[in-house]
C-alpha cells in the first residue's frame, strides 16, 4: 500500500518539477528548456530520500537530523511534526519554519543553486 502511493507521489511529483523547471528557465530570462536539459530531467532519475526525525540521543525529547544542506533541484517536504525544519540564515542563526498541517513544502535544492550562480 505504502509502495504504491509512494510511487505515484513520486511520479506526480516529477511532472510538478518540469513544470517548475520551465517556470525558473522563463524567469531566468532562459529557453524553456533550460533547467530541464541542463539537469536531464526528462531522464527520470530522480533521487527521493526520506526521512524520519528520530528523537536526538544527545538531548532528551529533541528531535533532529545532522546539520545538513538539501542537495538535488527541488527537495518536497512533507512534515507531520509541529516544527522540526529550521534554515539557516546569512548571519549564521537558525530559524524555525513553521509549515502548516497538510501541505507540501516545496524548495530549492543547493544543486540549483550552484548551478544558477554559475
Amino acid at each position: 500500500m505504502y509502495r504504491e502511493a509512494l510511487g505515484e507521489y513520486q511520479t506526480k511529483f516529477h511532472d510538478v518539477k518540469l513544470g517548475l523547471a520551465r517556470a525558473m528557465s522563463l524567469n531566468l530570462g532562459q529557453e524553456v528548456s533550460y533547467i530541464e536539459n541542463a539537469f536531464s530531467l526528462e531522464s527520470g532519475l530522480d533521487v527521493a530520500a526520506m526521512n524520519f526525525y528520530p528523537p536526538n540521543l544527545n538531548s532528551k525529547g529533541t528531535i533532529r537530523l545532522a546539520d545538513h544542506t538539501d542537495p538535488g533541484f527541488i527537495i518536497s517536504l512533507v512534515q507531520n511534526l509541529d516544527g522540526g525544519l529550521q534554515i539557516l540564515t546569512h548571519q549564521g542563526k537558525w530559524v524555525n519554519v513553521h509549515i502548516p498541517p497538510n501541505a507540501i513544502l516545496i524548495q530549492v535544492g543547493e544543486h540549483l543553486e550552484v548551478y544558477i550562480i554559475q
